[in-house]
């Protein structure tokens, strides 16, 4: 979904966000429109994946009042499937009678399993240059899932069906990372805000803001976005590391010295005037290429446009994959495109053909440009369709 950040924070601008909010303060947008977030998920959608008979735990997490229930209270052992027998397969039954109980049911990674919802995580990610997720909370009449908490990655809520009213709290630690836990048992404080969020409405939490939610009357169902953001803590941690280059650094700290406290002053005096010969273009892009591991890239119509390579002609539709990260470039004469961790390379000729194609929505087979022949333009548009990068367009 294009300019999903924006929709996020309309009516404000993306400027406004960091300046004023991000990892600084809530922000709360009320908007009166049940239909906002129907582009990113639908409760259709929702329903059939709930009913499918083989989600595995922790896809799918059951928790109340506080505590995660245990698994083995929803899961089943020994499933058959074909000639393994596998544990773990979510039993619906059970889950929704918990549910119905008063449990929240909490579908991790929801970015795994929609396609829509993929794509706006997919922009996010690509925003922020960060892994992000998606759970969703699917919490019943006046019931709570968890008690007060802080996260350790900032969070976007998304309120998509019933309405659910947050205790917000303030900050306890600023900007907390994953090992600076919180314990939330018998906390006591009173909420510094407390907002009711309504089919429409939009929460951003900075990290270490310390809330909880309660659902009112009905069904609540809900989106939150966690941007897995990566600190200057992360930054420096994969900078310093360098530092085994140099042998002064590998050197053993001479405790058994009596000036060890002048040798100390010494070194950190070298590491500051070696930091700026250190690489820090190579930090940034171990960073990129961690994050773009991470985050699921979805692909579309593969199978079916697999299916459609014998009937291939010159008005098929073709589309880039554009939920997929990709690198394009020249090296030794050629045109590349890297994704999934390997490199597809190409004749230079070829490059007008793969610009086209990354550079317009959707183009056909008699519309790619270059002076190559029919059967050459062809045989790129089913290497480009095998390696993930293209699909056809779905026939209805």
């Amino acid at each position: 979904m294009a300019f999903f950040f924006d929709k996020l924070i309309a009516p404000f601008n993306t400027e406004a966000f960091f300046n004023a909010y991000h990892e600084k303060d809530l922000l709360h947008i009320q908007r009166n429109n049940t239909d906002y977030y129907k582009d990113v998920l639908t409760a259709s959608e929702l329903s059939a994946f709930l009913d499918r008979q083989d989600i595995f735990y922790p896809s799918l997490r059951i928790v109340r009042d506080g505590k995660e229930i245990p698994s083995g209270e929803y899961t089943l052992k020994g499933v058959p499937i074909g000639h393994h027998k596998k544990d773990g397969i979510v039993n619906t039954e059970k889950a929704f009678a918990l549910f119905n109980d008063g449990a929240t049911l909490v579908v991790q990674a929801g970015q795994r399993y929609f396609d829509h919802l993929s794509a706006c995580c997919m922009e996010l990610s690509r925003r922020f240059n960060a892994p992000v997720q998606a759970n969703l909370y699917l919490t019943p009449n006046k019931s709570q899932g968890f008690n007060p908490h802080w996260d350790t990655h900032d969070v976007f809520v998304l309120q998509l069906s019933g309405t659910k009213t947050w205790h917000l709290y303030g900050f306890e630690k600023e900007l907390p990372t994953k090992s600076q836990g919180f314990v939330s048992n018998d906390y006591s404080k009173q909420p510094l805000q407390t907002i009711q969020l309504a089919p429409g409405d939009f929460l951003y939490v900075p990290r270490g803001y310390v809330h909880d939610a309660v659902a009112d009357d009905g069904i609540s169902a809900h989106i939150t976005i966690g941007i897995l953001s990566f600190t200057w803590v992360r930054y420096f941690a994969e900078l310093f590391g360098q530092l085994e280059n140099e042998k002064t650094f590998r050197e053993a700290i001479p405790f058994w010295r009596s000036d060890i406290e002048s040798i100390v002053k010494e070194k950190t005096a070298l590491l500051k005037n070696t930091i700026d010969q250190l690489d820090a273009e190579d930090v940034l892009k171990k960073l990129t290429a961690q994050y773009e591991k991470i985050q699921p890239q979805a692909l579309h119509n593969y199978f079916g446009s697999l299916l459609q390579l014998d009937k291939l002609h010159e008005d098929s539709v073709i589309r880039l994959n554009r939920e997929v990260f990709f690198e394009r470039g020249m090296q030794n004469g050629q045109v590349y495109v890297k994704c999934f961790g390997k490199i597809i390379s190409f004749p230079q000729s070829l490059k007008p053909v793969i610009d086209i194609i990354f550079e317009t929505t959707s183009v056909t087979l008699r519309e790619l440009p270059g002076e190559i022949d029919p059967d050459s333009k062809r045989a790129l548009i089913i290497k480009l369709i095998k390696e993930g990068v293209v699909h056809l367009l779905e026939r209805h």
